[in-house]
């Protein structure tokens, strides 16, 4: 590997960038949103051919950094969707991006930040189809070759945008791919460990390996002699080295495999690895190639040989994505880059194993949990992992991280309503992340006990609720900020008043509980609910079951106002209404038209009248906030903006915001007065 050059300046230099977040957070918003908190989760990251500059594709958007001054640039295309795919051209002024269920691919002037053209997919094919997988420029730059869901391989006119070559090759789903430097070849992986390796031009196969597959295992799954299909073989990363002599593998089965792509042969496994293996990358001489896991761990190899050189440790959640600074750059040269879900990018020096430093933060994946201070100024976030970070609403910006209930991931997560307590319940696991898509795969989390947090003062409450089980898998505060409560699955509900720290119900039922709890306003009534459970409904004061006899199973619930009525999602019923009274509840009317889906998010505007359903597209695999006439049931329109599940819905305290938390990783705030005056006169400013 060639000499290190960077100064010794920035050896201790930590790079949050938040003098730039404010102009980003309002860059490329949906109509109705006044601002973006978060910057998406991770999926891949290319440094331009002079490293002068890094491209960093999200869940939400492409963020450019200038490498030498850390200075960002968001980028959006006006189409919401991910970016899965990035590439320079070979002068590094142009950069192509595209990605999963986003119907165009765009290309940018770097110089300017500005769209140079907009190359659109066929209209014939559903949403999931218009995913670019990946891209490379030809050497000349005169050509873009992308590759997408449905298998085509399509090499366009970069000048004029129209396709040049139109190339199918033979479907062959696959959850991960990479294209060589030379964009001569792509490589795909797929969820039974195999490879395949295609010709860019002519959508020919050229080779195939086994890969990762357990060969008797997959023939007993084949032959139907086993319970279930083989597990632990999934390909999750790939990549070639630079001279695309040697493509790199990581698997669910915890190892690396070199292959060599002129013999067609397995070079080496390398093993070492104690969870999946979510990235891989070579540096540019390919002496070396890096492998990060699920598990947070980094590790260097020696590709001749296949002996490891290091183990870097300093992320904090699974490695999404590494990258090799180029030799030629003038910062970091031969530097490692790694981004992680824990939110940031990284430098490392791979001769030592030492980090340089923290290049950036703000990507941290899957908000959990949202809350608004009383006084309305900022906002709290909790993303999967248990860190909770704190906004300015005024400005956009983030004001500090709280990290002293940082977990691996979280079972349950709650925020009281004015965001000052914290309540989690963390343990130990692995989560990976899909680059090609929504969602990802955990293992865990183990067992942990419930901590209760202060977020404003960072310190500890102490109390029984640690000492309550270590299986908690839902958490709540009741309006008044007084109880904590949390669900236990089989083993009930327990409910303690903070003040006093003495426990106040425990309730039981022969089936286990949901994983989602609603309060009443007055929190009077609490609801618990959940998919495949079946719903209740308890009166607090009494400690009575109130539970109609017709409800069935809810993936959702939320009590309006004032407590009158109770909102039920069904998957397949719809949303119905039951009107609550002192004698008791009963249905008041119903929804059916609105498919739910398995969304486990309901929630009521502040008067009452109109209801947020947050839910898929179908067809165009959006992620959208259904709103719902209550009286009548009519179709008020939806808001959508997010990449993927929305996971929670909060109102600030004076009624005019909305806050939306989704696993892309952000926080979108909506303008509720702009958003209602559009579909409801009547309903305007509530």
């Amino acid at each position: 590997m060639k000499r290190l050059f960077f100064l010794v300046i920035f050896l201790n230099a930590v790079f949050p960038l938040t003098s730039f977040a404010q102009d980003n957070a309002k860059v490329g918003l949906p109509e109705g949103a006044i601002a973006r908190l978060g910057k998406g989760g991770i999926n891949l990251m290319r440094f331009s051919p002079d490293g002068a500059r890094l491209a960093v594709g999200t869940d939400v958007g492409v963020w450019v950094y200038d490498v030498p001054d850390g200075k960002e640039t968001a980028l959006f295309t006006g189409h919401p969707g991910q970016v899965n795919a990035l590439a320079f051209s070979t002068d590094g002024k142009i950069l192509a991006s595209g990605g999963f269920a986003t119907p165009v691919i765009q290309l940018w002037d770097l110089e300017t930040g500005s769209k140079l053209s907009t190359l659109k997919l066929s209209e014939r094919y559903k949403a999931i189809y218009k995913s670019i997988t990946t891209l490379t420029f030809s050497e000349d730059n005169t050509r873009l070759i992308s590759l997408d869901k449905l298998d085509k391989i399509t090499h366009w006119d970069v000048a004029t945008g129209k396709r040049l070559v139109n190339r199918s090759r033979k479907v062959n789903f696959y959850d991960v791919v990479t294209v060589s430097q030379d964009g001569t070849t792509f490589a795909t992986g797929n969820q039974q460990g195999k490879i395949y390796l295609w010709d860019s031009t002519t959508g020919g196969q050229l080779a195939s390996f086994r890969g990762h597959a357990q060969l008797w295992a997959s023939v007993k799954s084949i032959l139907g002699w086993a319970d279930q299909p083989p597990q632990g073989e999934e390909v999750r990363a790939l990549a070639f080295s630079s001279d695309g002599k040697m493509l790199a593998s990581g698997s669910e089965d915890k190892t690396v495999q070199l292959w060599d792509t002129e013999k067609r042969a397995k070079h080496v496994t390398l093993k070492g690895h104690k969870e999946w293996v979510t990235a891989v990358a070579f540096s540019a001489d390919g002496k070396t190639v890096a492998s990060g896991d699920a598990g947070k761990v980094i590790k260097l190899w020696d590709v001749l040989t296949g002996g490891e050189r290091a183990t870097l440790s300093g992320h904090k959640s699974a490695i999404n994505a590494l990258t090799f600074v180029p030799d030629n750059a003038p910062l970091y040269a031969g530097c490692l880059a790694s981004g992680s879900a824990d939110g940031t990018i990284r430098f490392w020096n791979p001769n030592t194993g030492q980090e340089l430093l923290t290049f950036t933060m703000g990507h941290t994946e899957w908000v959990k949990a949202v809350a608004f201070s009383e006084n309305g100024t900022t906002l709290a976030s909790a993303a999967f992992n248990g860190t909770v970070e704190v906004w300015d609403l005024k400005t956009a910006q983030e004001l500090t991280t709280f990290t002293e209930a940082e977990s691996d991931l979280t079972a349950a997560v709650a925020f009281s309503q004015d965001a000052k307590h914290f309540a989690i319940r963390g343990g130990s696991g692995a989560i990976a992340f899909d680059p090609l898509g929504f969602g990802g795969s955990a293992s865990g989390p183990g067992p942990g006990n419930i901590q209760l947090w202060d977020v404003t003062t960072g310190e500890q409450i102490l109390g029984p609720w640690q000492d309550a089980g270590d299986n908690a898998n839902a958490l709540a505060f009741s309006p008044d900020k007084k109880i904590l409560v949390a669900g236990f699955g089989r083993q009930g509900i327990q409910a303690w008043d903070l003040n006093t720290q003495l426990e106040l119900f425990h309730f039981n039922t022969a089936e286990p509980f949901g994983r989602q709890f609603a309060f009443s306003p007055t929190g009077t009534l609490l609801a618990t609910n959940g998919t495949h459970v079946q719903t209740h409904v308890w009166d607090i004061a009494t400690q009575t079951e109130i539970t109609p006899p017709s409800i069935q199973e809810a993936s959702a619930a939320a009590f309006s106002s004032g407590g009158i009525l109770l909102a039920h999602g069904h998957h397949r019923d719809g949303v119905v209404f039951w009107h609550v009274t002192p004698t008791g509840i009963k249905e008041h009317s119903r929804i059916p038209k609105s498919q739910r889906g398995f969304s486990d998010v309901l929630t009521f505007s502040p008067n009452g009248k109109i209801l947020l359903d947050p839910k898929l597209g179908t067809w165009r695999l959006n992620f959208i906030i259904q709103l719902w006439d209550v009286d009548t049931g009519a179709d008020l329109g939806t808001l959508s903006g997010h990449t993927e599940g929305i996971e929670t819905l909060v109102f600030s305290h004076d009624r005019k915001t909305l806050a939306s938390g989704s696993k892309d990783g952000t926080v979108l705030l909506w303008d509720w007065e702009k958003v209602i005056a559009k579909r409801t006169p009547e309903n305007k400013g509530n």
